[in-house]
């Protein structure tokens, strides 16, 4: 509960109710279900114990208090404050609701959002940066594989691709984000594999921390203060992150590591919507020997590639919407 921290009701503001708790503005679970109501048409709201469900026939949200996972039609989000309660209401953090749930709820609502008809797409590591040693090979050739894959299967989608290494070489983070945002019309897509331990296993993909958050895990640069060059694309971003991950989740029986936040070095300084694709453990053995498949990377650069094809469907909405 929110008892321990100041907590100041503030007057319903455009029909929200905000909540500011420890000097961060809450909104309450209410809110979210009357403003996207008319477009959901909501039949289920409950709270039993900490668990908390918002559902209708076309999505079902689920949330726990004082956690930061979320599932929206079973695909883990990471929130970037855990869910409180204060007074029998649960409450959303102000910035989860504008930066992750409004774009997933509304991608046809996009802020900043521009057409694109290119993907520049980049295997990670490469030359003497290896990645993770994997049980049947090194990232880096994975990755290059995946790249490879992801091409084909958006270029049959009628999109141009640009590589950032089409080879085994070195380039250094700047020079990926340099080609990104060089490339105009385009998004950005970075391919990597997981490492840990042998029972380590699933997909997760990355978005950018929005400012005034913290990144999911300790090494993902801490709290983003001031806001980076990327942030620009906060709303793109997370449609872009839920549209790759939940097709490759729902097409395959993957552990779901969630969609999660990061200031990784290619997703910082990138003008361009951009999100980190996390294919699989190869130091997990029977998750490797997926990724080391040929049919394995067809069949997800195939998801992928209907994903961006979803994304730029409610892309053309948002630019639609601007007219």
């Amino acid at each position: 509960t929110a008892s321990s921290k100041s907590v100041e009701v503030l007057p319903a503001n455009g029909g929200w109710e905000i909540v500011k708790i420890g000097g961060r503005d809450y909104v309450t679970a209410e809110s979210i279900r009357n403003f996207y109501n008319p477009v959901y048409g909501f039949n289920t709201f409950r709270t039993q114990g900490t668990h908390f469900w918002l559902g209708s026939s076309k999505l079902i949200l689920k949330a726990q208090i004082g956690s930061q996972e979320m599932l929206i039609n079973n695909i883990k989000f990471i929130l970037s404050f855990p869910v409180v309660e204060h007074n029998g209401k649960v409450l959303f953090s102000r910035l989860d609701l504008c930066k992750l749930i409004d774009p997933v709820l509304y991608p046809s609502h996009i802020q900043n959002a521009e057409f694109f008809d290119t993907v520049v797409v980049d295997a990670g590591h490469g030359g003497h940066d290896a990645g993770a040693r994997g049980v049947y090979g090194y990232e880096k050739d994975f990755a290059l594989k995946m790249a490879m894959a992801v091409r084909t299967a958006l270029m049959q989608r009628g999109f141009k691709v640009i590589l950032t290494r089409a080879t085994d070489t070195f380039i250094t983070l700047g020079g990926r984000v340099a080609i990104a945002n060089q490339t105009p019309k385009s998004i950005f897509l970075s391919f990597h594999f997981n490492s840990g331990g042998s029972a380590a296993s699933g997909i997760e993909t990355w978005a950018l921390t929005p400012q005034s958050a913290a990144a999911t895990i300790s090494r993902g640069g801490g709290f983003n203060v001031n806001g980076v060059t990327g942030n620009k694309q906060d709303s793109a971003n997370i449609a872009l992150a839920t549209a790759v991950h939940a097709n490759v989740i729902s097409r395959f029986k993957f552990v779901d590591r969630g969609i999660k936040r990061a200031q990784w070095s290619v997703l910082s300084g990138c003008k361009r919507p951009g999100i980190l694709f996390e294919g699989g453990f190869v130091t997990n053995g029977p998750e490797c020997q997926l990724v080391a498949s040929e049919t394995y990377r067809q069949q997800v650069s195939a998801a992928i590639g209907d994903a961006v094809v979803n994304y730029r469907k409610a892309l053309e909405s948002a630019l639609m919407g601007k007219r």
